[in-house]
């Protein structure tokens, strides 16, 4: 069953008569009629008019009024900006669609363009069930997939993405085998043309998909224009250097990327290259029988009690998506089932090495969904650690299996394809020994809070946080050096008016007033007793001062920004080294469980024998 889906608010679209606050409200809005607004001010998101009224009902908070617009009284609800993701959590779950519609200028500048002048807003982002990152929205070990259907020319296609981890699939089939198509990845959400939409020869499978349905016009996956988004969001010429895609799973792209254009408000997320799966290669199982089997959930959708949840012994959230997926969509090829078997059997059997194998997995940071969210600019600084950290569990992962080569056998395919990935490249070791000298080792969440990068890493920021931190020994220091240089009994002050300055009495200021202008102290004020004076080096340092909190984080800031960007720019051997990773933990996880369970390999093959002995149910 589908969740509810999201209305259109019935809204005034009139501006007529509103406040120029209520203006920019109504246009936001207009760009957005089919999602929830949420409108930042200072501390607070605000809801209006029926978006109020929905929230509220949804989330149990106040509804309230403000003003009145076109005779009527506004509806209004808010949320704190510091408890947005649990209240948009909410909202997702229940199949809306969130826009957040961000403050982008400081209100200071507002005011500079007078007393009236509205802060700039727009929407950067529209949060859907299968379009997000947050940790704290997502499912650590389960997918959380975006899913595109396309039919084009009697043929089906179904494609894919996991926002938060880069990773894209197609897979082009029968009408008939739609259902099992879809439901195998269990998506959050899935995306038709309106006239799909409508279809009852569909109808079965995308209810059987289990996620939220959202229609778009079907000119959007006219394979032309769906061609064309692909290559746009993938910044090639040609779709060629990716693969032979059917009709149908471009359209099916094209949807996804038509999405992403519109929720991701220009951003571009770090995408692996699609990689189209062969409907062959996998078992087709339908909707119902999937639900029969309880495979990944139960039937009352719960993890607990299902196939995956008895045999998963993964360590890491990544490991436990791999294995997840693995259980979902079964291989029919014995070639390929055998190669994950003998990744099993050989890990199996070397006990020592898949103990120090999980026990450096352990250690082991999500680095998939950190590259997502840095990729797209939601990342913070702990994201940035999680890549520190998976990069050198890497390193170290490698190592454990140097030396664990068989002369004659050599290493199983599998296992020797994801150490080969776990490589690092000059580049991407370039990142994570930078990462290593200059971030802290638990830095804070956010950005904008700062303390993350090291000192003696950049010294502009020692040199600001000095001023900031420490600016009473700064001034002690310059004191004392002008009270050497003049023979003068200085004092340092400071007041709203001079800021900082050099005072001492009237007497030992005489010989300072007749220097003359060639003197490094300057007269600024005479005062009955007292005359004050500065120097160049003093009003510099004032100035330093008062901006030196500013600057220490406007610095971190510049440094998290090239950190962010590298990762950017290197998002697809990071995602590699992810999911190597994420093998390994899931072939050391079912060698782990055969060991527990005392399991014996089966003999495939590609005859239509099928013979157990003894066998017992997980």
């Amino acid at each position: 069953m589908n969740a509810p889906v999201s209305h259109p608010p019935e809204i005034a679209a009139s501006l007529e008569g509103a406040t120029p606050f209520m203006a920019q409200y109504l246009t936001a809005k207009a760009g957005q009629p089919d999602a929830i607004l949420f409108f930042r001010m200072g501390d607070f998101y605000e809801l209006f008019f029926k978006d109020a009224e929905v929230a509220a009902a949804a989330l149990g908070i106040t509804l309230t009024k403000r003003g009145k617009h076109q005779g009527e009284d506004i509806p209004m609800a808010g949320v704190p900006v510091h408890a947005m993701e649990g209240y948009l959590a909410r909202l997702i779950r229940i199949g809306h669609k969130v826009a957040i519609c961000e403050q982008l200028e400081d209100p200071a500048e507002a005011k500079k363009r007078g007393g009236k002048a509205v802060v700039h807003r727009g929407v950067v982002r529209v949060v859907t069930p299968g379009t997000l990152t947050e940790d704290s929205l997502l499912d650590a070990r389960g997918a959380n997939r975006l899913a595109a259907v396309a039919v084009r020319k009697g043929r089906a296609a179904v494609a894919v993405v996991e926002l938060s981890s880069g990773a894209v699939d197609s897979v082009a089939c029968s009408i008939e085998d739609l259902g099992a198509a879809l439901a195998a990845f269990r998506p959050s959400e899935v995306l038709v043309t309106d006239r799909m939409y409508s279809d009852e020869t569909t109808r079965d499978a995308l209810d059987g998909s289990g996620g939220v349905v959202q229609a778009l016009a079907g000119a959007i996956a006219e394979p032309q224009a769906a061609r064309a988004r692909i290559e746009r969001l993938y910044g090639v010429s040609a779709l060629d250097g990716f693969g032979a895609f059917e009709e149908a799973e471009v359209s099916a792209l094209g949807l996804i990327a038509a999405y992403l254009e519109t929720t991701q408000a220009g951003k571009v997320p770090a995408l692996a290259p699609p990689r189209r799966l062969g409907e062959s290669g996998f078992l087709a199982i339908d909707p119902a029988t999937r639900a029969s089997l309880e495979i990944d959930r139960t039937q009352r959708g719960e993890r607990e009690g299902s196939l995956l949840a008895c045999i998963d012994r993964s360590v890491t959230s990544g490991g436990a998506r791999a294995l997840a997926e693995r259980i979902a969509r079964p291989l029919r090829d014995p070639l390929a089932i055998n190669e994950q078997l003998d990744a099993v059997e050989w890990l199996l059997e070397r006990r020592d090495l898949r103990r120090d194998l999980r026990d450096a997995l352990k250690a082991s940071s999500d680095i998939a969904r950190a590259v997502g969210r840095l990729a797209l600019g939601r990342g913070g600084p702990r994201d940035l650690a999680a890549v520190r950290t998976g990069l050198s569990i890497a390193e170290g992962v490698a190592g454990l299996f140097v030396g664990q080569v068989d002369p004659l056998t050599g290493q199983p395919r599998r296992i020797a394809s994801a150490l080969d990935r776990l490589t690092l490249s000059p580049d991407v070791s370039r990142l994570k020994a930078d990462l290593i000298d200059g971030l802290v080792d638990e830095p804070s969440h956010l950005a904008r809070d700062g303390g993350y990068v090291r000192p003696d890493y950049r010294p502009e920021l020692d040199a600001a946080r000095t001023l900031r931190d420490d600016s009473r020994r700064v001034v002690a220091d310059l004191e004392a050096r002008a009270v050497a240089e003049s023979g003068v009994p200085f004092k340092i002050k400071h007041n709203a008016v001079l800021g900082y300055f050099l005072e001492t009495s009237a007497k030992a200021a005489e010989g300072l007033l007749r220097a003359g202008p060639d003197s490094p102290f300057i007269h600024r004020q005479t005062l009955a007793n007292q005359v004050r004076f500065t120097t160049v080096e003093l009003s510099e340092l004032d100035a330093k001062i008062s901006q030196a909190g500013h600057r220490a984080l406007a610095i971190e800031g510049e440094t998290f920004e090239g950190w962010r960007r590298t990762v950017q720019a290197l998002a697809l051997p990071l995602q590699d080294v992810a999911e190597a990773l994420a093998e390994l933990d899931a072939h050391a996880a079912l060698s782990e469980w055969a060991e527990e369970v005392g399991a014996v390999r089966p003999l495939v093959d590609d005859t239509t024998c099928f013979e157990v002995t003894a066998g017992r149910h997980p």
